[in-house]
C-alpha cells in the first residue's frame, strides 16, 4: 500500500543503506557498521562527523548544500552555521592527521562542501542509463503530532483506496489540513510520495489550475495543465492533497470531479469548510478534539486525557505552569468547550495564555468570549466561536503588534524576517519594536515559524490571515501596506534575476518559486486605479525571469500586455527594462506550443529596443534569439546572415560572445557548413566545454556545455562517428539533468541524442530517450519537444513493426508545421517515407518525399540534402526503375562528400548495394 517515488538526492539516506563500503585512500568507510578504517584499523569520529563525511562520499564530485547536511545531520533541528563549521573542521583534521598528503573535503564558497577524493566502492557498478528528470511535486508542510485523531486517520486511510476522493470537511481551524498531511505521510509510508496543494494563497478561481499543475510540476505553458495533471496520477502512484477549496469551491469541484471520472483509483484529499457536491466525493467530516462535558464531574487526571485539553496545556505550558492544578484546568475544560475544541483557536488561546501566571487564567477568560460572538447569526457555532477567538486574541494584542499583524496579511504564504522588517515603516515600527513584535506574534500562534534551508521563514494561518487583512482595509496604513509590500517583492525579484545567471534551475526555482502569488497580488494591486502602474510596470520586468522559469508564458504575455496598455508608465521605463520587456515578449511567442504570429515583429521590436539600451550584451542576446527563430522556422541561412550583418556592424568577434559563437556554429550545420562548423566547435570546446556546475547557463537558451556537446554530437554523426556522437549527446544529456535545466535537457535529447540513437538502430535507448523527452515537454510546453517525441514515438513503433506508428508519424508533421516549427521537417518526411518504402508502399513514400519541395525552407536547410536524394532512389528503385536510382543515389553521392557527410555516403552507398545499382 506504499506509495511509489522516484529516488532523488534526497534519497540518499536509503542509497547509503544498500551501499556496503566506500574505498579513497587507503580509507574505507562501512555506513552500515558505522565505522571508518584506515589500512584496516578503526578511526574514532564523533556522530555528527561520521555523518557528514557518510553524505559527502556517498555525493563525491557534487557539491553538498549546507542545507542538505544540515537536513541530513540535523533532522529536526535548528542549528547555527559555527555547528556545521566546527564538526567539518574536526573531520578535516582526524582525515589529515592519517593521510597529510591528500585533500578530501574542498570548501565551495557560499555553497557548500564538495568531497574531492576518488571514491570506489565494492558494489557492482550499475548498467549506465539514461538520465532523467526527477519528480517535481510539492511536499507537504510538517505539521504538529495530532491528539485524538487515531480513528479518523483509520477511517480516511481506508476511504482513498476506493474509487474517488475523500474531502475532509469541518470548520476553519478544525485542523483539516494536519489531518490530511498525516493520512498522507502514514499511507505512503517512508516514500512520502505526495504533492500538496496550497489554495489558501489563491484569491482568484483562475489561478487554481496552475496551483495545481505547479505542484506537481506541470508545466503551466500547456493548453490543459489538468490533462497532465491526469497523465502524471494515472501513471504515478502519488497521493494528492489539495488545501483550503472553500473560497475557490466551484472551480476546484470541476477540476477534481474531473479528475476522478478520468483516473478513479486516483488518491486524492481535500480539505474545505464545505463538501464539494460532486458525484465522486467522499465526505469526512471533522468536528473539534474531544473535551470534557462540564455537566459531569471528572478528576483532573480523567480531564487531562481529552485530546483539546492536551493541546492546550501543550501550547500554554511554562515555567508558570509546571504542574496544572485542579482550577487551571477547570478553566482549560471550560475555553475548550466554548471553542467547540477547534484546534486553531485553542493554540491562539493557548498561546496567549502561555505567558500569563496560571492564575490569571479563569479571570482573563471569564469576560472575553461573551463579547466576542460577531459571526453571522445563521453561521455555524464552531465559525463565531473561532471569528470571536480571533477577535479576541487581537484586541488582546499591544498595538504594534496590531500593527504589525495587520501588515504582514499582504503576503500571500511564507515570508521571511527581511519581508517582515520591509514592512515596518508602513506601520510607523521602529525596526527593534518590530522584531519583538514579530517573535510575540510567534509566541502567541499568530504566526507560524518554521526553520528552512538555514534561514527562518514564517506563515500566517488563512483564517487569520482573512481577519488581519480585514482589519488592514479600514486602518490608516493600509496603502503603505500595500505600497511597501509591491516594492519589496519588486526588490526581491531584482535580486532574484541578478541571481538568475549564476544558480541551476534547481536551486534558484527553490528559493523563489514560491514568490508568484506575491507577484499576482502586487501587480493587481500595482494596475488597480488606486495603485501605481509606473511600479507595475516595473514589476512585470523584474518578474520576467520567474514566468520564464515556470514556463507561464500565457500569463507572462497577459501581464506585458497590461504594462504595455499604461503608455505614460511603460514610456517612463528605461530602455534596458523596455529591452527585457520586448525581448521576454518574442521569446514566449518563440517558444509557445504553437508560434505566436507575431513573432517575427516581436524579435525586430526587440532588437530596435536592444539597440536603444546601448547594452552590447542584450543586443547580442536579441540578435541571437532572432536567429533561433529563423532556423526553428526553416530558414537557417537567413539566420546566418543576421547574425553576421550584426557582428560586421558592431565589429564583434563571436568568439567574445561564446553562446552566440556556439549558435552560429549549429545553424551552420543546418546550412550544411559541416566544415566551419566543425572549426568552430572545436575552438569552443577547448576553450568553454568544462564549465563548473550551473555557471554560464543563459535562460532559453541552453547551458553552454551542454549546448556545446549537442552540436558537436550532431556534427559527429553526420559526419560519420556515430560512436563519438553518441557518447557527446549523453555527456550533454547527463549534465543538463543534473542541473536540472528542462531547456538544455529537451534541446540534447531532441535536436542530437534521439534522431542519432534512431537513425542509427539503437530503438532500446531510442525508446527511452523518447519517453524522457515526454516527460521534459510535460514540464516545458515547448512545441518542437512534443512534436519530436510524438513522431518518434511513432517512428520507433513502426520500426518494431507497428503499423499504427504511422498515423503518430504524419500527425507531429502536421503540428510542427501548424505551430510554426519547420526546422527539421525535411528530415522527419524522409523518415517516414523510408518507413513507406519497408512496408512497400511505394506511392505513399513518395508522396512524403514530394511534400518536402513544398517547404519553405528546403533550399536553405541543406544538412539532410543527401538523404532526401538518397530516399528519392530508394523510391525509384522500388518501383524497378533503375536508371533514375542510380542518377538519385549519384546525386547523393556527390552531396554528401561536398559536404563532408560521411553518413550520409556510407547510408547512399548500403542504399545502391541493397538495390544492387552499381
Amino acid at each position: 500500500m506504499n506509495c511509489e517515488s522516484k529516488v532523488s538526492h534526497d534519497g540518499v539516506s536509503q542509497a547509503l543503506s544498500k551501499q556496503k563500503a566506500y574505498q579513497f585512500g587507503d580509507f574505507k568507510l562501512l555506513p552500515e557498521a558505522q565505522a571508518l578504517l584506515h589500512k584496516g584499523q578503526s578511526v574514532t569520529l564523533g556522530g555528527r562527523g561520521f555523518d557528514i563525511l557518510t553524505l559527502l562520499v556517498a555525493r563525491a564530485g557534487e557539491v553538498v548544500s549546507k542545507a542538505d547536511l544540515f537536513s541530513h545531520v540535523w533532522p529536526d533541528y535548528i542549528v547555527h552555521d559555527h555547528n556545521l563549521k566546527v564538526n567539518v573542521g574536526n573531520l578535516r583534521r582526524s582525515l589529515a592527521e592519517l593521510d597529510p598528503a591528500a585533500e578530501y573535503i574542498a570548501t565551495i564558497a557560499g555553497r557548500g562542501y564538495k568531497f574531492v577524493a576518488a571514491v570506489e566502492n565494492d558494489r557492482a557498478a550499475a548498467a549506465r542509463h539514461i538520465a532523467s528528470s526527477t519528480s517535481h511535486h510539492t511536499a507537504p508542510p510538517q505539521v504538529r503530532q495530532l491528539l485524538g485523531r487515531d480513528d479518523a486517520v483509520r477511517q480516511i486511510s481506508g476511504d482513498i483506496d476506493q474509487p474517488g476522493y475523500v474531502t475532509i470537511v469541518g470548520p476553519g481551524g478544525a485542523g483539516k489540513t494536519s489531518l490530511a498531511v498525516t493520512v498522507a505521510q502514514r499511507f505512503c509510508g517512508e516514500e512520502k510520495a505526495i504533492a500538496f496543494v496550497d489554495l489558501s494563497t489563491v484569491a482568484d478561481p483562475r489561478f487554481v489550475v496552475p496551483a495545481i499543475a505547479s505542484a506537481l510540476g506541470i508545466s503551466l505553458g500547456l493548453d490543459d495543465p489538468i490533462a497532465g495533471v491526469i497523465d502524471v496520477l494515472r501513471s504515478n502512484k502519488l497521493l494528492l492533497i489539495i488545501d483550503n477549496c472553500e473560497h475557490v469551491i466551484a472551480m476546484a469541484a470541476t477540476i477534481v470531479e474531473r479528475i476522478s471520472a478520468e483516473v478513479p483509483g486516483a488518491r486524492i484529499l481535500v480539505t474545505s469548510r464545505e463538501p464539494l457536491r460532486t458525484r465522486h466525493e467522499q465526505i469526512h467530516f471533522l468536528s473539534g478534539l474531544a473535551y470534557p462535558d462540564q455537566t459531569i464531574a471528572l478528576s483532573t487526571t480523567d480531564a487531562m486525557q481529552f485530546p483539546a485539553v492536551q493541546l492546550f496545556i501543550s501550547k500554554a505550558r511554562s515555567a508558570a505552569v509546571s504542574e496544572p492544578t485542579e482550577d487551571y484546568i477547570r478553566s482549560v475544560v471550560s475555553i475548550c468547550a466554548r471553542l467547540d475544541g477547534l484546534a486553531l483557536a485553542i493554540e491562539l488561546a493557548a498561546g496567549t495564555a502561555s505567558v500569563l501566571a496560571s492564575s490569571s487564567l479563569e479571570g482573563l477568560f471569564k469576560d472575553g468570549f461573551d463579547a466576542m460572538g460577531r459571526g453571522a447569526r445563521d453561521a455555524p457555532l464552531r465559525h463565531q466561536s473561532l471569528e470571536a477567538t480571533l477577535d479576541w486574541s487581537y484586541r488582546l494584542l499591544p498595538d504594534r503588534e496590531a500593527i504589525l499583524l495587520g501588515l504582514l496579511s499582504v503576503f500571500s504564504g511564507r515570508f521571511s524576517a527581511d519581508d517582515a522588517e520591509a514592512m515596518y515603516s508602513a506601520g510607523a515600527l521602529e525596526p527593534m519594536a518590530g522584531r519583538d513584535a514579530l517573535s510575540q506574534l510567534v509566541a502567541k500562534s499568530l504566526l507560524s515559524a518554521q526553520h528552512d534551508g538555514g534561514s527562518m521563514h514564517y506563515r500566517m494561518a488563512e483564517s487569520t490571515g482573512t481577519y488581519a487583512a480585514r482589519r488592514l482595509f479600514g486602518s490608516p496604513y493600509r496603502e503603505k501596506a500595500k505600497r511597501k509590500f509591491a516594492i519589496r517583492i519588486r526588490d526581491k525579484l531584482q535580486i532574484a534575476e541578478r541571481e538568475w545567471s549564476s544558480q541551476t534551475s534547481r536551486e534558484w526555482l527553490g528559493k523563489y518559486r514560491r514568490q508568484i502569488d506575491d507577484v499576482r497580488a502586487a501587480i493587481a494591486w500595482a494596475f488597480d486605479p488606486a495603485g501605481d502602474a509606473a511600479l507595475g510596470v516595473e514589476l512585470v520586468v523584474s518578474a520576467l525571469p520567474l514566468w520564464q522559469e515556470l514556463s507561464a508564458f500565457r500569463e507572462m504575455l497577459a501581464a506585458i500586455d497590461t504594462a504595455s496598455a499604461n503608455s505614460a508608465a511603460l514610456s517612463a521605463l528605461a530602455p534596458l527594462g523596455r529591452a527585457k520587456l520586448s525581448t521576454a515578449q518574442a521569446w514566449a511567442m518563440t517558444l509557445a506550443r504553437h508560434m505566436h504570429p507575431q513573432t517575427s515583429d516581436a524579435w525586430r521590436e526587440s532588437i530596435f529596443h536592444a539597440s536603444g539600451s546601448r547594452d552590447a550584451e542584450f543586443q547580442i542576446r536579441s540578435v541571437c534569439g532572432q536567429a533561433v527563430f529563423l532556423a526553428y522556422s526553416g530558414r537557417p541561412r537567413n539566420a546566418l546572415r543576421s547574425m553576421n550583418e550584426f557582428a560586421s556592424a558592431k565589429g564583434l568577434d563571436w568568439a567574445a560572445a561564446p553562446d552566440g559563437k556556439r549558435l552560429l556554429a549549429h545553424i551552420k550545420i543546418y546550412a550544411g557548413e559541416l566544415e566551419s562548423a566543425s572549426h568552430h566547435l572545436h575552438t569552443l570546446m577547448n576553450d568553454w566545454g568544462n564549465l563548473e556546475e550551473g555557471h554560464g547557463l543563459s535562460r532559453f537558451q541552453v547551458d553552454l556545455p551542454v549546448a556545446i556537446r549537442l552540436s558537436q554530437a550532431f556534427l559527429s554523426w553526420l559526419q560519420g562517428d556515430p560512436e563519438r556522437a553518441s557518447s557527446l549527446a549523453s555527456r550533454a544529456i547527463d549534465r543538463a539533468a543534473d542541473l536540472d535545466h528542462m531547456i538544455s535537457l529537451g534541446n540534447a535529447i531532441s535536436l542530437a541524442a534521439l534522431p542519432i540513437a534512431f537513425v542509427e538502430g539503437d530503438l532500446e535507448t531510442a525508446s527511452q530517450l523518447q519517453l524522457q523527452l515526454t516527460e521534459v515537454s510535460r514540464r516545458e510546453s515547448v512545441g518542437i519537444y512534443e512534436g519530436t517525441a510524438t513522431f518518434f514515438a511513432g517512428a520507433i513503433q513502426s520500426a518494431r513493426g507497428d503499423s499504427a506508428g504511422v498515423t503518430l508519424m504524419q500527425d507531429s508533421i502536421t503540428g510542427l508545421l501548424r505551430g510554426g516549427w519547420r526546422a527539421r521537417v525535411p528530415f522527419y518526411r524522409s523518415l517516414l517515407a523510408e518507413t513507406h518504402i519497408a512496408a512497400g508502399e511505394m506511392q505513399l513514400a513518395e508522396d512524403s518525399l514530394r511534400a518536402v519541395l513544398g517547404e519553405v525552407g528546403i533550399r536553405e536547410e541543406r544538412w539532410w540534402h543527401p538523404d532526401l536524394w538518397r530516399v528519392a532512389g530508394m523510391i525509384e528503385a522500388g518501383n524497378a526503375r533503375p536508371h533514375q536510382a542510380k542518377r538519385y543515389f549519384q546525386k547523393s553521392l556527390d552531396s554528401a562528400i561536398a559536404m563532408g557527410a560521411g553518413a550520409a555516403t556510407k547510408r547512399t552507398q548500403l542504399a545502391m548495394a541493397a538495390a544492387d545499382v552499381r
